[in-house]
């Protein structure tokens, strides 16, 4: 009986350069996973960070909004403050001295006035931990430089806050402030960028002699921290605009 030799076996091994190919195969497989994973993430933290900024930028385009309506109301207070001092040697029993007077002591001691940050998106960034994803240092120096200013206006806010409180107790005791409810002796509304304040009957608001003249003082006092105060928000004002630009550009969002 003849016996046929068949040329491949089962048993047959494979090439070395099959094994590498294989392994070549294996090792491509792995690693275009692993780069997809990687770019996946990348875009996650990207759209991550983007949107944070997004938050951010309208939190700043918020406080520039308030800072400019602030600051008119204190250039308003700090002229009505200075005014004020000018009266110090004026006799007040005179109907237009007394007018001018109470005009002046009524916005000066009576609008407080402050900036209060919509700081929200930035303290979501630090909590958060997005912070750390943003891919450029100048961006988060950018950012801590508005948060510097920012804490700088509070600060003063503080200080002009103490001042102003215990200048009020000063007026409380100088006039006889019934007349605030009183609509037949004047009118009084007050606002960001006017204020309304009409005496339909001047002599019936009673003046204190003795302890008005501090008021004079109190109203000095008063003046140097507002206008040091309006000047740190025109600071945070200029940079806040110059910011929102910055990161607009940097982040594409010119036309949001």
């Amino acid at each position: 009986m003849e016996v046929h030799k068949h040329p491949h076996h089962v048993t047959h091994k494979k090439k070395w350069g099959e094994y590498l190919l294989e392994f070549f195969m294996l090792f491509l497989a792995v690693f275009l996973g692993f780069v997809a994973e990687n770019i996946r993430e990348h875009y996650t933290f990207r759209e991550s960070e983007k949107q944070s900024i997004q938050s951010l930028i309208k939190g700043i385009a918020s406080d520039t909004a308030q800072l400019q309506h602030v600051i008119n109301a204190n250039v308003k207070v700090i002229h009505h403050l200075d005014s004020l001092v000018q009266l110090r040697d004026a006799d007040l029993s005179i109907k237009e001295n007394k007018r001018s007077f109470l005009t002046h002591v009524l916005i000066g001691f009576s609008e407080d006035w402050y900036f209060r940050t919509n700081d929200a998106a930035f303290q979501q960034l630090k909590s958060s931990g997005t912070l750390k994803l943003i891919h450029k240092q100048n961006i988060v120096d950018s950012i801590f430089k508005y948060e510097t200013l920012n804490n700088s206006v509070t600060s003063q806010h503080e200080d002009c806050y103490w001042v102003f409180k215990e200048s009020v107790l000063d007026f409380k005791h100088s006039l006889n402030t019934f007349f605030y409810r009183d609509t037949s002796v004047m009118t009084y509304s007050l606002g960001y960028d006017n204020s309304g304040i009409e005496f339909k009957n001047v002599d019936a608001v009673q003046i204190i002699p003795e302890k008005v003249k501090i008021l004079f003082g109190d109203a000095a006092l008063m003046a140097a921290p507002d206008e040091a105060y309006v000047n740190l928000m025109q600071d945070l004002l200029s940079y806040g605009k110059r910011l929102i630009a910055f990161l607009k550009k940097e982040y594409h969002l010119e036309n949001e």
